[in-house]
């Protein structure tokens, strides 16, 4: 119809053409007449033709559209956030597309531009308006799923810029490195006079220093984010993950005494073999710190030091015997890190390295060549590099980038992001225990199963009171379940989220519970049925009857099977609870500049 009605309007077109040649030679009052007569063929037939190309372009949800960053920032508010255009679903777009649905499902398959997937029609139920949504909602935290080219990327476009916009603190952990996303939040930092800091395990020469384990407010916490990440097929409880707790917890306990501060570089020299060393310095700043004022205990330290110096590593039990006597029977000289770490120290040394066997290359994934230098800044001696703590970012309200280079290391990439992500919770656990004043940190996290783990859920559960806001995306619900190893705790993650964004999802499963999140709604179901008897031997006794009936039952107010059906960049929202908007997002173009 659209190709007819062009041609048609191509022809009125050449037909005025003519009309006016002929008129220029016609009498002078005639002239007008054939001209006004053109004209008025052209608007006809254009008329026409607009007229059905805004039906299909309707009938198709209205397409892709675009807008500049410097629309978006003026579209940026510090208390609503702009979501593209759409409406409110309610019961009567369910109602119109279960309708759709029932009479006709050929009806579904409306004939759209070739090139763009999905059903577009579902997005002209309603009339599209700019969705401007209030920002306190997603306070609550945010869910996007989507399958592989959806817009996921795009959404986080929209999103990060107006945090950028707002003056905010952004951090994005994007485990496969996407340049656009990165050139994007660059372009919308320039914009507003802001800059971008970059952390990136395959471009060290740009990056700047970020420790992993430099937040902290008890030592426990280290030794649980490295201790994570050793491989078990026994969860939590596995012999070998513990032992490596506690061999982390009493290295840092003991680096904590000398004064020096944890990080993954020190970690793992002290972890390889050289517990002893590391306590005897421990023991010399305790006797230090109590002794030497000590008249009592005074000349023993001073003895032991000297004899030391002479037969070093052969006098540990000497010092035991001197803390037992010196510091234990004096509860406010007793250090707990101390004693620790001479446990650990006299373990049996086969059976020490056969229980850190699988802690090892761990350290030594974290701390070899350039992202061994990335990550425990302090040692390396860089001057040229600049270092920040993820405490610092947020404290400075920075906008911070990085890419784990999963594509390239996916063992290192989530080891990284998981680490990472246990530091923004410590911060977070810090500012909910003693901020003031705070502002917003918004974090974005991309692919989120590459690098979830029990402190995202924390971070989560938590992170509203620290004012965090936390948006994170995946393909699947069961991705959440296979980083997690435990369907319960996916279900963790799922509750702590109180918006949705959905955009075109494959998986069933998740389909299902994105749709099941929803609002019900009731709807009128027609359904109809016939029935015909004959009696035995009587050829003429036939009977039919045919039955019609209408039945409201309760449903999900936006149908499972359609989430698979979206085009790009379209999606459908649960916001704020109960609030249901099908809308589309639009290509955020960044300035030339």
């Amino acid at each position: 119809m659209k190709r007819y009605c062009l041609i048609s309007f191509a022809l009125s077109v050449l037909l005025a053409v003519r009309v006016f040649i002929l008129s220029l030679s016609t009498a002078h009052h005639s002239k007008y007449v054939f001209m006004m007569t053109a004209l008025v063929l052209v608007f006809l037939r254009h008329r026409e033709y607009s007229k059905v190309a805004n039906e299909e372009k309707r009938a198709n949800g209205g397409g892709f559209f675009r807008i500049s960053e410097d629309e978006l920032r003026g579209l940026t508010s510090p208390d609503r956030l702009y979501l593209g255009e759409g409406f409110l679903w309610e019961k009567e777009q369910a109602v119109l597309l279960y309708g759709l649905m029932e009479k006709d499902p050929s009806l579904c398959t409306v004939k759209r531009n070739p090139d763009v997937k999905g059903t577009g029609f579902i997005q002209s139920l309603g009339k599209q308006e700019p969705v401007f949504l209030p920002l306190s909602f997603f306070d609550g935290h945010t869910l996007i799923a989507g399958t592989t080219g959806a817009g996921k990327t795009r959404l986080y476009d929209l999103l990060c810029s107006q945090a950028v916009f707002r003056g905010e603190c952004v951090i994005v952990i994007d485990p496969k490195g996407d340049r656009d996303l990165y050139e994007h939040l660059v372009s919308s930092a320039n914009a507003c006079g802001r800059d971008v800091l970059f952390f990136h395990p395959a471009f060290p020469e740009k990056s700047i220093g970020l420790s992993p384990v430099y937040n902290f407010t008890r030592s426990t916490e280290i030794a649980g984010r490295i201790s994570s990440l050793v491989p078990t097929a026994k969860g939590n409880s596995d012999p070998f993950r513990s032992f490596a707790f506690s061999a982390i917890n009493a290295v840092v306990g003991g680096l904590i005494l000398t004064g020096r501060r944890p990080t993954l570089k020190l970690l793992r020299y002290y972890v390889n073999s050289r517990l002893t060393e590391l306590c005897f310095a421990s023991f010399t700043a305790v006797f230090d710190r109590y002794l030497l004022r000590d008249r009592r205990f005074a000349d023993e330290w001073k003895s032991l030091m000297r004899e030391t110096s002479k037969v070093p590593g052969r006098l540990l039990s000497k010092y035991d015997d001197l803390y037992r006597r010196a510091i234990k029977p004096f509860p406010g000289r007793v250090s707990q890190e101390m004693e620790s770490l001479y446990e650990m120290a006299k373990h049996d040394p086969d059976h020490y390295k056969k229980m850190t066997a699988s802690l090892k290359p761990v350290l030594d994934m974290l701390t070899s060549g350039e992202l061994g230098n990335l990550l425990s800044p302090e040692e390396t001696g860089n001057l040229t590099r600049k270092s920040y703590s993820l405490a610092d970012i947020v404290r400075r309200n920075r906008i911070l980038y990085v890419g784990l280079d999963s594509l390239t290391d996916g063992e290192t990439g989530s080891a990284l992001g998981s680490m990472l992500l246990a530091d923004l919770t410590a911060v977070a656990g810090n500012r909910y225990n003693f901020g003031k004043d705070l502002k917003y940190v918004n974090l974005f996290v991309d692919e989120t199963s590459e690098v979830i783990n029990g402190q995202l859920i924390q971070l989560l559960n938590k992170g509203r009171g620290a004012k965090f806001r936390v948006t994170v995306a995946t393909q699947t619900v069961a991705d959440f379940e296979s980083g997690l190893g435990s369907e319960a705790k996916a279900l963790q993650v799922l509750g702590n989220v109180n918006n949705v964004i959905s955009l075109r999802v494959i998986d069933t499963r998740t389909r299902e519970y994105i749709s099941g999140s929803l609002p019900k709604t009731r709807v009128l179901f027609r359904s109809q049925s016939s029935v015909q008897n004959q009696s035995s031997g009587e050829l003429t006794s036939v009977s039919a009857s045919i039955s019609k009936s209408l039945t409201e039952n309760e449903t999900d107010i936006f149908p499972a099977s359609m989430l698979s059906e979206l085009p790009d960049l379209e999606y459908v929202a649960r916001v704020g609870g109960s609030t249901v908007i099908k809308g589309r997002i639009p290509f955020v173009e960044a300035c030339r500049n």
